[in-house]
């Protein structure tokens, strides 16, 4: 009897022949480091014909089994709009998209490392929300620059979150997603709030409970916010002796801090620059 193996395209579904898009690798601490790690903290790949090419090799099988540290994390931007974040170890052998891992082989980021153009990254901390906004807002109109994560929630105050409860679990996810979209941004004003999915779990019963994050200003939470189903009140993204890390791709801190000032100076900020 023969076993037929499903082999899983981890960049399907991406269409590489339209538009820009750029796939960044940052390298994790790792308690058995890589030595590709060694030749590239950081590294960025643009020409679609090598993306194509990893689009084509990279199919994995399901893995079942999460216990080693990763040594990337790898980052495919269509423009600077962050698509599809992969977690990846080259020691165990697999990559994680989400909560699903697949089979990895090292050999297939290594043979395509020629390509690899070293790329500068930061670390940057703020201790008040005014000043976290203005950064975002300011590199949102430097160029070539890459947020980590999705820039979007931080020119918002804070966030609150929202329970949507005991759902099937043939639940079309894409769909209930829109549809919790749609009724967050018929009570919101236009522009005034920015979801998107937080976690799901399925209990004892086979139901699944699903968090959406919920970006939008304190004043805008207590008019509108309130009327949907809360499971965390708001709460800013820094509070009281807090404070918050980006990770910036394609910057270093001097010309993160000049593009700070400048988009001050251009719009009259009076905020401090971050530490």
């Amino acid at each position: 009897m023969s076993v037929i193996v499903f082999l899983y395209a981890i960049l399907g579904g991406l269409d590489f022949s339209q538009g820009d898009w750029s796939l960044v690798g940052v390298s994790l601490p790792n308690y058995d480091p890589h030595p590709l790690q060694q030749r590239y903290t950081a590294f960025i790949i643009q020409d679609k014909a090598v993306l194509q090419e990893m689009q084509r090799l990279w199919h994995g099988r399901t893995f079942y089994e999460d216990y080693c540290d990763y040594h990337y994390v790898l980052k495919l931007y269509q423009g600077r709009r962050l698509v599809k974040t992969l977690k990846l170890n080259l020691r165990c052998g697999y990559i994680t998209e989400g909560v699903f891992s697949y089979t990895f082989s090292a050999e297939w980021l290594e043979r395509f490392s020629e390509s690899f153009r070293p790329i500068a990254w930061s670390r940057v901390w703020f201790r008040r929300n005014e000043n976290l906004r203005n950064a975002v807002q300011a590199l949102l109109d430097a160029p070539n620059v890459y947020f980590y994560e999705e820039p979007e929630p931080y020119l918002y105050g804070g966030r609150f979150i929202i329970a949507l409860d005991s759902i099937h679990w043939r639940v079309d996810r894409d769909s209930l997603y829109s549809s919790v979209k749609a009724q967050v941004e018929k009570l919101f004003p236009p522009g005034r709030a920015y979801i998107r999915p937080y976690f799901f779990f399925m209990d004892d019963k086979s139901l699944l409970h699903f968090r959406f994050e919920v970006f939008c200003e304190r004043q805008d939470y207590e008019m509108y916010g309130k009327k949907l189903s809360v499971s965390v009140e708001w709460q800013p993204h820094i509070g009281p002796d807090e404070a918050k890390r980006l990770i910036l791709i394609g910057v270093n801190r001097e010309k993160f801090f000049a593009y700070v000032r400048a988009w001050q100076q251009k719009h009259g900020a009076t905020s401090e620059v971050p530490d």
